[in-house]
């Protein structure tokens, strides 16, 4: 008689840290490891990742979890992973090896073909297309297209790059030699051997139709991707992921899950339902909403699939701001706070900002102000303005930036949303919480745990390897426990504040753009 195992494992490859999680049959945490993901920087703008440290990295975090659990690989009944979105990189078919470094979602060396390509006449008239298109048939897939931009954190105009600056990888290509994929497809190579791709995961790269479901063929034939290098696009649980191979640990573990990380986060704060919502406060902030169809943005929401099970999707609208994380490790460095644990403290202890307001445009604003040229800083510094002021008025901006994006959904669908689950490292401080709060005014709740990415992936593979029974059962041991954040009445003074902040904002766009000057 076989031993029931009664353990599933989660894997998260985040933007800035790498953690593998044990679960048992009750959910809770039986141990964990975790390592920060090392980034290179070769010139300026660009951003990297070796892969041989990252697949190092990968072995320590898991051999690490189970050493401290005092577990092997033979009691996990399986393994769920969730990753990072848009970061990418090409391999050999015949070796294995890479041909260049992953390029992260945040690498910057195509934003000069960006900006080309989207004042270019060939988008130009797509968009005048699509608008026409969508004024006869209103179908949303053309209505999206009417505002089709390219973005530096989607995967296209990098792979572009690479395909154009790495010598010899087009010949390689045209030779069949060539495997892209992002994080989630070359972990599963690494793993099991096989060249596939998460739905979630190249519905997130700018290269996969949501309104299809399927590559975008018209993208490849404009900007001459080849299309033999893609994987096939697989649902995001099932046996078709196949084992790891036993050499890697010891012995063979299903895959039974795959998610990219923002739709792990969806899927374990238990938002199954069209309407609901969560926003990750991580390195950057995520508000994702489910929706019944793709959702056609005219104000920078992203559509995207959240899952496919079962030949099911369900899709997610999208809007982020770049810079969270980074942000606060920034406001440290230049000293407005000695600590991150003081940040909420000396934040309440200024009354207000003294008419300080910040602007988080490090790397440009997303939705809905959508200006990638937009600058970061602070606006109304007078002599008397102190630290806390400054410190506060970048709380204040974290709480902003979501309500713009509640905002933004809420004006172009039908949809009301009930309250906000969130999740992310910033979602400890519950100064940041009751403020989105108030400002939104809607209900917080965060759970015991923020880690919500690397629980879904795994409460994915656990329903998918017979942990438990279903959705709702996993769903109920997201929210036995938690913290709850309701508005406050005293808002008036806050509401009149996110008005000066949105005129803020309008005064730090089109800082890098020539045409301006």
């Amino acid at each position: 008689m076989s031993k029931v195992k009664e353990y599933v494992m989660g894997l998260d490859v985040g933007t800035t840290t790498l953690r593998n999680y044990i679960f048992n049959k009750k959910g809770d945490v039986c141990d964990s490891s975790s390592r920060k993901v090392e980034i290179l920087y070769p010139q300026p703008g660009w951003e990297e990742i070796d892969p041989d440290v990252l697949w190092d990295s990968v072995q320590q975090v898991v051999q690490q979890s189970l050493e401290n659990a005092k577990l092997s690989i033979e009691d996990i009944s399986s393994l769920g992973i969730s990753c990072q979105r848009g970061t990418f990189i090409c391999w050999s078919k015949s070796t294995g090896r890479h041909f260049h470094n992953f390029l992260t979602w945040k690498d910057m060396r195509a934003d000069t073909s960006v900006r080309a390509w989207n004042n270019s006449f060939s988008l130009r008239g797509l968009r005048l297309g699509g608008k026409l298109l969508y004024s006869l048939t209103r179908k949303p897939r053309f209505k999206a297209a009417s505002i089709y931009t390219i973005y530096n954190k989607m995967v296209t105009m990098r792979l572009v790059w690479v395909l154009d600056n790495i010598p010899g990888l087009r010949e390689k290509a045209r030779e069949g030699d060539v495997m892209f994929g992002c994080v989630d497809s070359w972990l599963m190579y690494k793993l099991t051997g096989k060249h596939m791709t998460e739905v979630s995961n190249i519905a997130a790269t700018g290269i996969y139709d949501p309104f299809t479901m399927d590559y975008a063929g018209w993208l490849f034939n404009l900007l001459n991707i080849p299309d033999n290098i893609m994987p096939p696009v697989v649902d995001s649980c099932g046996e078709h992921f196949g084992s790891i191979l036993p050499e890697i640990f010891g012995a063979s573990l299903p895959l039974t899950a795959v998610l990219a990380d923002q739709s792990a986060a969806v899927f374990g704060s238990g938002c199954f339902s069209p309407g609901s919502a969560k926003i990750t406060l991580g390195t950057g902030s995520f508000l994702d909403v489910i929706t019944a169809t793709p959702h056609a943005s005219l104000n920078g929401l992203i559509p995207l699939v959240g899952w496919k099970i079962d030949q099911n999707p369900v899709y997610i609208a999208e809007g982020s701001v770049h810079d969270l994380g980074v942000l606060l490790e920034w406001a440290k460095s230049i000293s407005l706070v000695d600590n991150f644990d003081d940040m909420s403290e000396v934040a309440a202890s200024a009354a207000d900002t003294g008419g300080v307001y910040f602007v988080p445009g490090f790397h440009g604003l997303t939705a809905p102000v959508n200006d990638p040229s937009a600058t970061a800083g602070f606006i109304g510094v007078s002599l008397k303005t102190t630290k806390a002021q400054m410190l506060k008025a970048i709380l204040e901006c974290i709480a902003f930036s979501q309500k713009h994006l509640v905002d933004t959904f809420l004006s172009e669908s039908s949809y009301k949303i009930e309250r906000l689950h969130v999740d992310g490292g910033v979602a400890n401080n519950d100064f940041v919480l009751q403020l989105i709060a108030d400002i939104t005014g809607l209900p917080l709740d965060r759970p015991n745990s923020v880690e919500m990415s690397v629980w879904g992936t795994a409460s994915l593979a656990g329903i998918q390897g017979g942990i438990w029974k279903d959705r709702e059962e996993m769903a109920k041991m997201t929210r036995r426990e938690g913290t709850k954040f309701l508005k406050r009445k005293d808002r008036a003074r806050l509401v009149e504040e996110y008005r000066m902040w949105e005129k803020a904002c309008k005064r730090f766009t089109k800082w890098t753009d020539a045409s301006e000057f």
